[in-house]
């Protein structure tokens, strides 16, 4: 009768792996027509003018991170490093992906980038147009930089996804405050306010609700803001101290700076 001993059977395991790992290490890969080379030289660029960050998970091609706006900023693009202290974005005109054939070799699979990237986007075959991403302020520009219609158009929708959340979840706040005290979100349905112009008490009445503590009321304008910033969007103070902290520094520093 055999013995089942652990050891051996780590050691014929890990050998398996080894082996493995040696014979994809060795696989040949097929080699790229220049033309397909210079062609992976012009990227896709994909950018955003919503406030929510995505992750895209595209399987074997990996996972993309598409950034959130700063509200102070018109957009932002989906860039990656690339490997020499450089931002560029990961979509180009030709996408590659190596698929195994075989023990001894791989084939290459081809897509076109533009269409990577509008299917990364929820526009592809098979996809839910109403989910796509183009309602949360992404798109595919047709050049390096958004052009003015571009960015009019993504934010047309950006409001009308924001208009379609706000509306949801004011009904649910004066129908059933049971329900909404389960499914509001302040990472979602603030934000959403926050885009419409809506962030106030007076239109908005379920964002103090939501989250009362520690939430300042300008005095001004009736915003509601965090308790850590000195002044609110209409530019009015709404934390004396932090505001004379503030200035005191940045005196400071321009003193610094003349020096």
């Amino acid at each position: 009768m055999a013995v089942f001993d652990p050891k051996v059977t780590s050691e014929i395991s890990d050998r398996g792996v080894q082996e493995r790992l040696s014979t994809a290490r060795n696989r040949i890969k097929p080699q790229t027509l220049a033309v397909i080379e210079a062609l992976k030289k012009n990227f896709i660029h994909i950018f955003n003018v919503g406030p929510w960050k995505h992750v895209v998970n595209t399987g074997s091609t990996g996972q993309f991170l598409i950034p959130a706006c700063p509200w102070n900023k018109p957009y932002v693009e989906l860039l990656v490093t690339d490997g020499k202290g450089g931002m560029v974005p990961p979509i180009t005109a030709i996408m590659e992906e190596l698929v195994i054939k075989n023990e001894d070799e791989y084939s290459k699979l081809e897509d076109d980038g533009i269409g990577f990237a509008h299917a990364m986007l929820g526009e592809g075959r098979g996809a839910r147009p109403d989910q796509a991403l183009t309602h949360f302020g992404v798109f595919v520009a047709e050049g390096e930089k958004p052009t003015k219609e571009e960015l009019a158009a993504a934010r047309e929708k950006l409001k009308a996804k924001c208009s379609s959340l706000y509306g949801y979840i004011t009904n649910i706040y004066a129908t059933d405050r049971k329900l909404f005290s389960q499914v509001v979100n302040p990472d979602v349905h603030f934000v959403a306010a926050k885009v419409l112009g809506r962030d106030n008490p007076q239109d908005s009445p379920w964002m103090l609700d939501a989250a009362p503590t520690g939430r300042v009321k300008c005095k001004m304008c009736g915003r509601v803001v965090d308790p850590d910033v000195a002044m609110c969007e209409g530019g009015h103070i709404v934390n004396q101290d932090l505001y004379l902290a503030a200035m005191a520094e940045q005196e400071n520093v321009l003193a610094a700076v003349k020096k």
